[in-house]
């Protein structure tokens, strides 16, 4: 693969993908790469927290339809649903 990402970049993505992914490995062994590329601990925490900022976006919002659901009775389906379950 002919990467365009510096080390740098590749290491504070594959760090958003391992908090995505839920991959305590992951996130291990790329906190350690990062380390070892010069990346700051500072720069790491801004990764880690857009990270979660990214991940627990759709959660949120997942909630609150839950919640407009059950307290309004709702149950039209959104613009980004179909009128059918996924399954």
């Amino acid at each position: 693969m002919d990467a365009t990402l510096s080390e740098v970049h590749q290491e504070l993505v594959a760090i958003g993908a391992a908090i995505a992914a839920n991959c305590e490995p992951c996130l291990t062994f790329h906190v350690q790469k990062a380390r070892k590329a010069g990346i700051a601990n500072d720069q790491l925490q801004a990764a880690v927290a857009i990270a979660q900022q990214v991940k627990e976006t759709p959660a949120r919002l997942m909630v609150a339809r839950a919640n407009r659901l059950l307290a309004q009775g709702d149950d039209r389906p959104s613009d980004t649903t179909s009128s059918r379950c996924c399954g």
